[in-house]
């Protein structure tokens, strides 16, 4: 790696640990922490400083991001759940079927989630915003991938198997009729396939803002998840229909 590209990194890494403290850090315990050494971690402070990305408090000597940063993201998290009331729905949804409300966008050969709503009781299932996951084999993925032409499904499969990005990726033939399928009933169901003890069903949603395409999953423990099944189906068309029509009579105003 490029001492460029090691700046790259420990900038992200630098934020990263800025999130997961949620206060002030100094130099000596971001350098520890990034297992950098101290001057080269003093001299990329010192630029992100200037560059109004880090603040300094001097008499603390410690660093924390500006709003300058915090603004750079804040048009994407307007964009996702800005729009038609989304953030209020998907909190609903989840409050009405019981389980785990995520949405998520894709990211080439995998899926990110971008906004979560906790079930609101019993046994959960825990996803983290930003958490990354394979197209192939996911609920959510097998809904992204019915959107999609099959040479492009073929051709997305054939990168993934190369890069071996999973260790339990699907054949292209179960890939295949797994699309066909998400096709045919509106929103893809997958048991255990993301994680041994999770159930998911993932469904495109209709949206007005951004040109990323948008998905919504309702997720939770596996045989809670196939129970009721049925259920959660109707549950989410009858979502999915809300929204549309909602978007609908925006667009006519």
């Amino acid at each position: 790696m490029s001492e460029h590209a090691r700046s790259v990194v420990r900038t992200f890494q630098i934020f990263e640990a800025l999130a997961r403290a949620r206060r002030p850090l100094s130099s000596a315990s971001l350098a520890a922490d990034l297992g950098a050494p101290r001057s080269s971690m003093a001299d990329l402070l010192r630029t992100l400083v200037d560059l109004n990305l880090l603040a300094v408090d001097r008499r603390a000597a410690t660093y924390y991001p500006t709003a300058r940063f915090s603004a750079l993201g804040t048009w994407l998290v307007q964009a996702w759940l800005g729009g038609e009331g989304l953030r209020e729905a998907l909190a609903e949804l989840s409050a009405t079927t019981g389980e785990t409300v995520t949405l998520v966008v894709p990211a080439d050969l995998e899926i990110e989630i971008v906004h979560a709503v906790g079930a609101p009781t019993g046994i959960v299932w825990s996803p983290e915003v930003g958490q990354r996951y394979s197209v192939f084999g996911t609920a959510v993925g097998q809904a992204y991938l019915a959107t999609l032409p099959s040479s492009t499904v073929r051709a997305m499969h054939r990168r993934a198997a190369a890069l071996k990005l999973t260790r339990a990726m699907p054949t292209l033939t179960d890939t295949l009729a797994a699309t066909r399928e998400a096709r045919l009933r509106g929103h893809g169901w997958a048991s255990g396939s993301f994680h041994p003890e999770v159930g998911a069903m993932g469904a495109y949603l209709p949206a007005d803002s951004l040109e990323r395409p948008l998905f919504v999953s309702i997720g939770g423990p596996v045989r809670r998840m196939e129970s009721k099944r049925p259920e959660l189906e109707l549950q989410l068309r009858d979502f999915m229909d809300q929204r549309t029509r909602r978007l609908r009579a925006a667009r006519r105003r």
